[in-house]
């Protein structure tokens, strides 16, 4: 079996806050300084995981066109955004994207879609929403944008994370209609008032030309629990589930191979619930996929470190007995091997 684990979201973590979980994750460390130096990827895990699907690279990681196609929605859209609703905040001297909405209910998009389907009728784009939680938007003609994943902008200022490129000018027009558009709107009434977050934006990325053609990509399967990566896997016709609840769940003879399996730690919020998650990872699936890489029983095991931008790329080996000995005589640190990588 060839598997690769992605940590996503591990170096976006404080190092002191990782420091506190150097104890939870020994087997994690061990693998990692197992491992050769790591291969660092600029693109991060979604490129990571857009290559693992063999989806390739436009000016974004095309993203949205490959949802529409797996949702069957593609009707006469020549370009595709992931239209994300959002809460912006305006604060003393900047506006900030606070949160992606997650709790919107299917009557509450029906409403908003509506709303900004006649506003742009005459603008050449329209909006979808595979499911109430997760909307497309897509244009007549091909469009030039370069664009952020939301991650990558969550609490930060707007400024130099909106769309860039030729045809940004038009999108950040139409951006600041859709604030207005949704200031008031009556959805956004009724959930302020249930002190629900509001929808006053949406975050554009992941755009690309709608999909041609075929792609063949280099895994069997992915074990993701966002459904952004479980609908894109379906759309390249990869096997996809949620994630097993353990390694052992996941190895077996007639499991698919190559796999990817996305492990999230930003389930966790709380340093205290962080703390929990890196035990459970070790328990689950570092420790176990460290015993069947020693044993031969696993062929393959890369592990993918992976923050808003960055993702490292190590390729677990079975130590030698040398550097077994280093190591037990001075166990490594987590918070240590990742400091150089770790982001702001």
């Amino acid at each position: 079996m060839h598997l690769t684990l992605v940590v996503a979201g591990l170096l976006d973590i404080p190092e002191s806050v990782l420091a506190d979980a150097d104890a939870g994750a020994p087997a994690l460390t061990r693998l990692l300084t197992a491992a050769e130096p790591p291969s660092v990827d600029r693109e991060g895990a979604i490129g990571v995981t857009c290559t693992a699907l063999g989806i390739a690279k436009q000016r974004d990681w095309p993203v949205a066109p490959w949802l529409a196609h797996g949702a069957g929605i593609e009707a006469t859209a020549r370009y595709w955004l992931c239209a994300e609703p959002a809460t912006f905040e305006v604060g003393r001297g900047d506006v900030r994207l606070s949160d992606i909405v997650h709790d919107l209910a299917a009557s509450e998009t029906t409403a908003l879609l509506s709303s900004l389907n006649a506003h742009f009728s005459s603008d050449g784009i329209r909006f979808e929403a595979p499911d109430a939680v997760h909307w497309l938007v897509g244009a007549e003609a091909p469009q030039s944008l370069s664009t952020l994943p939301p991650e990558r902008a969550l609490g930060r200022a707007l400024l130099g994370h909106l769309p860039e490129g030729p045809d940004a000018g038009r999108w950040r027009a139409w951006h600041n209609e859709i604030q207005m558009l949704f200031f008031e709107h009556p959805v956004n009434v009724a959930r302020e008032a249930a002190g629900r977050a509001v929808v006053n934006s949406v975050w554009l990325w992941g755009g690309g030309a709608a999909v041609a053609e075929r792609t063949r990509a280099r895994i069997a399967a992915l074990y993701a629990n966002a459904w952004r990566w479980r609908e894109l896997a379906r759309a390249t016709n990869v096997a996809s589930a949620r994630v097993p609840a353990s390694f052992d769940a996941l190895h077996d003879p007639s499991s698919p191979s190559p796999a990817l399996v996305w492990l999230d730690p930003r389930t966790a919020a709380e340093p205290q619930q962080r703390g929990s998650w890196f035990v459970a990872l070790d328990r689950d699936w570092a420790a176990p996929a460290r015993r069947a890489l020693h044993s031969g029983t696993i062929g393959q095991l890369d592990i993918v470190v992976a923050g808003r931008s960055t993702a490292l790329r190590f390729a677990a080996r079975r130590p030698s007995l040398a550097r077994r000995l280093r190591t037990w005589r001075s166990p490594p640190r987590l918070s240590t091997l990742l400091a150089p990588y770790l982001e702001d």
